[in-house]
């Protein structure tokens, strides 16, 4: 059975069922067929609001995303991300001494809301392509990466939304959204 997962947080409930909602209304009307890539996931923006923005992603086995963040100083994003088809794995930063990472499994059905500061990464560790709608709210201007060794959590990179998503490490960085 789907499941509704939040990692929001102190952000106000009604954002966490607004971007649920949106998640749920663009998986069901997308009409774009996903393609998939054999060296990185595939991307395409299927929505711009002026408030949101929706992307429909694509996963073979094995791909993901570094660990990264959908804020930094300029607008943060908050964002639901809602498996299509295929399972998903979501890494999220746990904070504390030493950060650690947490696992949850999504399945087709699932999903996972994460506010403007979650440090998370997914990844398709299934045998099985996978497919996924992503909606930020509000637009999504970059991401920063982040690497994690002995010493911690450090930022490592800023990419740019949809520009600079080439396939990721196997988590020794983390990928990180923001600006500046």
């Amino acid at each position: 059975m789907p499941t509704q997962r939040s990692n929001i947080g102190q952000q106000p409930e009604n954002l966490t069922e607004r971007l649920v909602a949106l998640a749920h209304s663009y998986a069901c009307e997308t009409k774009i067929e996903a393609r998939f890539r054999p060296h990185s996931r595939w991307a395409a923006k299927i929505s711009s609001a002026p408030d949101h923005e929706a992307w429909l992603l694509a996963w073979l086995p094995g791909q993901g995303t570094d660990l990264h963040d959908h804020g930094g100083t300029g607008q943060p994003s908050n964002a639901a991300v809602k498996v299509i088809s295929g399972e998903l794995s979501e890494y999220t930063v746990q904070a504390g001494e030493f950060p650690r990472l947490h696992r949850r499994d999504l399945q087709a059905g699932d999903v996972s809301a994460v506010s403007n500061r979650t440090i998370h990464a997914m990844r398709n560790r299934s045998s099985l392509p996978a497919v996924s709608i992503h909606v930020y709210v509000p637009k999504l201007e970059c991401m920063r990466t982040y690497l994690v060794d002995e010493t911690g959590l450090t930022p490592s990179q800023i990419k740019l939304a949809g520009d600079d998503w080439a396939e990721a490490s196997p988590f020794h960085s983390v990928d990180y959204v923001c600006k500046g």
